[in-house]
C-alpha cells in the first residue's frame, strides 16, 4: 500500500543528492524542509502540523475498535512512527496479524496492545458496569453482554474504566451507529448539555473556519444552538484562533418575520447573556457573515470586528449540506467530524477517511486527551 509519508522521504533524498552533486547551490536544511513539505501538501497546514507535534510530546493510548481494516493499521504504523499515539487494537489477533503479513504493512504489532473482546476477561465486568449504567433506560443484562461483545461498545467501556484514553472508530457503519453507544457509555462532559458536531474548513485566504453543528443534533432549538455555538467557539481557541461568531439564517437583523429567524435571534442573546465574554452576532445570511466589508456597509450597527470564523448554522441539514458544498466546489480541504462536548476523546470518522486523515484525527484526539487531563488537574 502506498505509504504518504514516501513523499517526506523522496523529496529531501533528491534535494539532498542536488546539493551533493553540485547541480543546487547554497546549505540545505533537510528537517527544515520536511518540515516545509508537510506544511504545503494534502490536508497539511502549519496549525494542525503544530497539533501533530503537540500530540507527539505526549502520546495516549487510543483504542482503535475497527482495527480489522487495513486503513487502521497502516495509521497505527505512522502513529508509532511520529510517536503520537500508543495504539490499541480491537479484534481477532490472528485476523490482525494475516492483514498485515498479506498487505505488507510496515507496522510491529508487538508495539501495540492487541484486545479481543470475546476472550478479554474484563468482559463480563464490563456489561455489568454497562447494564447498570442503562438499567432504567430498557436495558437488560443478556442485551448488555451481548452489546459489550461488539468492537465499538468494549472499546469505549475500555476509555470508560481508564484503560485507554481515547477512541477513534467510524469506518465500519454509519454515523448515527457509532455515535449513540459513545452518549451512552461515555456521555458528555460535566456542564455540558449536549455533544456537537465541527467540521475545520482550511482556506489559504480565510484561514480556518469552524462549521457547525455537522453532524449531531437534528433539532435544534434557541438554547442548542447557543450550547453549539459555545462548544464551536471554545474550539476555535483550542487551535490558537479568536472566535468570531456568526448565527446564520435565511434573515439579517430581523428583516424576515418568521419563527426560525427568531429562534437564531434568541439564540444570539442568550449566548451573550451566558457568554459576555465571546464575539456573536446575528441572525444573518451567509455571505454577510464572511463579508465584512458588506457588513459594515449595510448594518453598520453589527458588533462584529471582523469576519466570521465560526459559522453556526440553523439546523443538521444546513450544516451538513453546506460543509459538502463546500469542501465539494474546491478551494477548501476538510477536516472532521471532530466531536465536541464529550466527557473523554471519541472521534468519529468519515467512512471513506483515507490513511493520513485518520492520523490527522487521531493526533487531535491525543491533543483533545491532553487538554481535558490538563482540566481536570488544574480544578483539583
Amino acid at each position: 500500500p502506498f505509504d504518504p509519508r514516501v513523499l517526506y522521504w523522496v523529496a529531501p533524498a533528491v534535494a539532498r543528492a542536488a546539493v551533493e552533486s553540485g547541480v543546487a547551490a547554497g546549505p540545505f536544511d533537510e528537517d527544515a524542509y520536511v518540515e516545509h513539505l508537510r506544511t504545503l501538501l494534502g490536508q497539511s497546514s502549519a496549525v494542525l502540523r503544530k497539533f501533530v507535534r503537540r500530540a507527539a510530546t505526549d502520546p495516549r493510548r487510543v483504542v482503535f475498535p475497527e482495527a480489522e481494516d487495513p486503513r487502521i493499521l497502516q495509521a497505527c504504523s505512522i502513529l508509532l512512527d511520529e510517536h503520537v499515539a500508543v495504539p490499541i487494537l480491537i479484534g481477532s489477533p490472528k485476523r490482525i496479524e494475516e492483514i498485515v503479513r498479506s498487505r505488507d504493512i510496515d507496522l510491529d504489532l508487538s508495539r501495540c496492545e492487541i484486545v479481543h473482546p470475546i476472550t478479554d476477561p474484563a468482559l463480563a465486568e464490563y456489561a455489568t458496569s454497562f447494564y447498570e449504567q442503562r438499567q432504567r433506560k430498557g436495558m437488560g443484562r443478556r442485551s448488555a453482554l451481548k452489546l459489550m461483545r461488539d468492537s465499538n461498545y468494549f472499546a469505549l467501556m475500555m476509555v470508560k474504566q481508564g484503560r485507554a484514553d481515547a477512541v477513534v472508530t467510524g469506518l465500519l457503519a454509519p454515523y448515527s451507529e457509532t455515535i449513540r453507544p459513545a452518549l451512552q457509555i461515555i456521555g458528555t462532559a460535566p456542564g455540558v448539555r449536549r455533544a456537537a458536531g465541527m467540521y475545520l474548513m482550511l482556506h489559504h485566504q480565510r484561514g480556518i473556519l469552524f462549521f457547525g453543528d455537522t453532524t449531531v443534533n437534528t433539532t435544534n432549538d434557541a438554547e442548542t444552538l447557543a450550547d453549539v455555538a459555545e462548544l464551536l467557539a471554545d474550539a476555535a481557541k483550542t487551535f490558537e484562533v479568536e472566535p468570531r461568531i456568526a448565527m446564520l439564517s435565511m434573515s439579517n437583523f430581523g428583516s424576515v418575520q418568521h419563527r426560525d429567524a427568531a429562534k437564531v435571534a434568541a439564540a444570539v442573546k442568550l449566548l451573550r447573556a451566558r457568554r459576555p465574554d465571546l464575539e456573536v452576532e446575528g441572525e444573518m445570511q451567509g455571505n454577510l457573515a464572511v463579508d465584512f466589508a458588506l457588513q459594515q456597509r449595510t448594518f453598520p450597527f453589527s458588533r462584529m470586528t471582523g469576519a466570521a470564523n465560526v459559522l453556526v448554522f440553523p439546523n443538521l441539514d444546513a450544516g451538513n449540506v453546506a460543509y459538502k458544498l463546500v469542501r465539494e466546489l474546491g478551494g477548501i480541504t476538510s477536516v472532521g467530524p471532530v466531536l465536541l462536548g464529550m466527557a473523554r476523546p471519541v472521534t468519529v470518522l468519515e467512512r471513506d477517511a483515507e490513511v493520513d486523515t485518520i492520523v490527522l484525527m487521531t493526533a487531535l484526539t491525543v491533543v483533545d486527551a491532553q487538554q481535558q487531563d490538563a482540566r481536570r488537574l488544574a480544578a483539583q
